[in-house]
């Protein structure tokens, strides 16, 4: 019995063609490589590059638009925008001066050019009761007797104290000014200022304190205002005979503590000496202001300027240029 099989191609027993089949391979594999690796290079360039742009954009600060602001620059001289500030407000003023205020709308004081603001206590008060009509002077240097005041007002000062936007056109930012307070039954104070361009508080913004007395308003607390009060003694705010004024410490009855005020004060005289009248000199209308009250040489209407709350206010006069 015989046997036969047939030899498989790939286990062909020729040794040279098994090494021809297996450098072919080979080649082909090394081949691949090449290309895969030629073909990497400028792929992964571009990828690297590409997060490199990425991180940079990431890191770049946030530009933000900046607009640059300007402030005006004022072209017109100090004497003209005095006459324009003062046309426009008085064009605001409302046609009839002689009808009611609307108390819906709180008055707002006019100003013209550098202004004056002042706190003031009315001794024997409270706190939130310092309502009177107050004189205001202002002289330039220190108080003298009888003094000429470039300026003057009576204002109504309200409830608080302080008062506001009382103006100073016409006088030197820079220069030494005295002001001269007088309440209704108060001694007058002085209190020196060194005037500011915009805004000057007198008594560098804290409270002057007046003292209280003087109800004949001669600038002196003596025996005369004591016969006064003493007329009104026992009397209360619904009384016949009532007088607010000797009423200092406002609990609506004249009594022992009204007296023992006065009776402290006796002697005392105000800044500037006696008075022999209620508003002592004025100076000429040429250095500004006045009060129709002290009867000057020339006559304004008053305007409307007091604090909201109040009833009267202050005018101006300003000369011609």
């Amino acid at each position: 019995m015989s046997y036969s099989y047939t030899i498989p191609y790939s286990l062909n027993p020729n040794p040279l063609y098994n090494v021809d089949m297996f450098s072919s391979t080979r080649a082909k594999i090394l081949i691949g490589l090449y290309v895969f690796l030629i073909l990497s290079i400028p792929i992964g360039a571009y990828l690297a590059s590409q997060s490199q742009i990425f991180k940079s954009k990431a890191s770049e600060p946030k530009k933000t638009n900046t607009t640059a602001k300007t402030s005006p620059v004022a072209t017109a001289s100090a004497t003209q925008d005095l006459l324009d500030n003062s046309q426009s407000n008085i064009a605001k003023l409302p046609s009839d001066q002689s009808s009611a205020p609307d108390s819906s709308s709180p008055e707002i004081a006019i100003s013209f050019g550098p202004t004056l603001s002042l706190k003031a206590a009315l001794e024997g008060r409270p706190a939130a009761s310092q309502a009177t009509k107050l004189f205001v002077g202002i002289l330039e240097g220190v108080i003298t007797a009888n003094p000429k005041f470039l300026l003057s007002f009576t204002v109504d000062l309200p409830a608080s104290g302080e008062f506001d936007n009382l103006s100073l056109a016409g006088l030197n930012p820079g220069a030494r000014y005295t002001a001269l307070l007088k309440g209704s039954a108060q001694i007058a104070t002085a209190s020196a200022f060194i005037m500011s361009p915009k805004v000057t508080y007198l008594n560098e913004g804290k409270i002057i304190t007046m003292l209280t007395g003087d109800l004949n308003d001669d600038n002196v607390i003596t025996e005369a205002d004591f016969a006064i009060i003493q007329k009104f003694y026992g009397a209360r705010a619904n009384s016949a005979s009532w007088n607010g004024n000797t009423d200092f410490n406002k609990d609506g009855v004249i009594n022992s503590f009204d007296l023992a005020i006065l009776n402290k004060n006796l002697g005392k005289t105000g800044a500037s000496g006696a008075w022999t009248s209620p508003v002592p000199n004025i100076a000429s209308p040429s250095a500004g202001l006045s009060l129709k009250e002290s009867k000057p040489t020339f006559e304004v209407d008053r305007l409307t300027g007091s604090p909201a709350g109040s009833s009267g206010g202050y005018w101006i006069w300003v000369p011609e240029i």
